[in-house]
């Protein structure tokens, strides 16, 4: 005779809701695979399920996700972020993977995951680089998995990466405040560092060097790349009445929209008095009065690509080492004034 256990109980050992364990039990719709085969393999370790009943485990395969936070300021839950993981959730799906999430930050210890990275369903591994340090991102590299960097890349790593073309995003925006008729335009520079703001940095300054202008060092200024913390900051920074440029290019949206606000609260009219642009194209950046214009960078695509570039590894047992750079297209709205000579 079968062993029982309750619902609440087998819930307690797998760390789930009896609520999903009654839905696997009595075979409802809206379970995973995944989550149901957890339950019944757990069953039948157990002695409260015989596989004589019809339910034989299956091997499932997937892909391992590990999204990194080393300070946590620039990857969180935002619509960047969730946009990219549904770009990665659906391709996953669509090509016959479950998808396995996992979060990190720094010195986490790896030795809960690397025994899922190693077995045999894990078949290859997407890592979000975005706060990572080349020191962080080679603890990975020695896995022995198929592997694809996201949102950051390393030139002394051998991994395949997909990037935001960093350079091109900036480069476009500074030269929107440019054709708009801007001399003197500022920059307002996140006070965290990751390789992404660095290389928007190089395109703002190479793009004012290739128009002649002057690169106003005393108008650029650092902000934590938080909602609270670039508006605290920002509003800091205009107390002491600093003499304004007439535009600002922002490394992304929230510190645009956050800089906004302080602006606005202290008397600038946007744009009649400063205008500014941002990069990502973040839901929130229609809500604002005025909209902001930014940078669309495609985060679902990115995430399609990104699963997309580990099938060729997983499939071919590819060598070649790939970077895939993503454009970012100009979304036009109403932040920027365009000044008559």
């Amino acid at each position: 005779m079968n062993k029982t256990i309750k619902a609440k109980d087998l819930a307690h050992l797998l760390g789930i809701s009896p609520s999903t364990v009654s839905m696997v039990l009595n075979n409802k719709p809206g379970i995973s695979e995944s989550t149901r085969k957890l339950v019944l393999d757990k069953m039948i370790e157990l002695g409260s399920l015989s596989p004589a009943y019809g339910y034989k485990p299956q091997t499932i395969d997937f892909i391992y996700f590990v999204i990194f936070k080393k300070h946590g300021k620039v990857v969180g839950d935002t619509p960047f972020f969730s946009q990219l993981i549904e770009g990665i959730e659906q391709s996953c799906k669509s090509s016959g993977y479950n998808l396995q999430i996992a979060y990190f930050n720094e010195g986490s210890d790896l030795s809960t995951t690397l025994p899922l990275i190693h077995s045999k369903e894990c078949k290859g591994l997407l890592l979000l680089a975005t706060e990572m340090a080349l020191a962080d991102a080679s603890v990975f590299t020695s896995l022995g998995c198929p592997t694809v960097l996201l949102d950051s890349a390393f030139n002394e790593i051998a991994l395949d990466t997909i990037v935001i073309n960093n350079k091109q995003a900036a480069g476009c925006a500074t030269k929107q405040l440019i054709h708009s008729g801007h001399t003197n335009i500022g920059y307002l520079h996140s006070a965290c560092h990751i390789n992404n703001f660095s290389e928007r940095k190089d395109g703002y300054h190479r793009e004012l060097r290739r128009s002649g202008l002057h690169i106003p060092t005393e108008h650029e200024y650092k902000l934590t790349p938080t909602v609270d913390g670039a508006y605290s900051e920002m509003k800091e920074i205009l107390s002491h009445d600093p003499v304004m440029p007439t535009a600002f290019f922002a490394d992304n949206d929230i510190i645009a929209l956050s800089a906004m606000r302080a602006l606005k609260e202290k008397g600038y009219r946007i744009p009649e008095d400063i205008s500014i642009i941002g990069i990502d194209d973040m839901p929130m950046c229609e809500l604002m009065d005025p909209p902001l214009t930014t940078m669309h960078v495609p985060k679902h695509q990115m995430g399609v690509q990104a699963v997309k570039r580990l099938l060729e590894k997983i499939n071919s047992n590819s060598r070649e080492i790939l970077t895939i750079e993503i454009r970012t297209s100009l979304v036009e709205r109403q932040s920027i004034r365009t000044v008559k000579g």
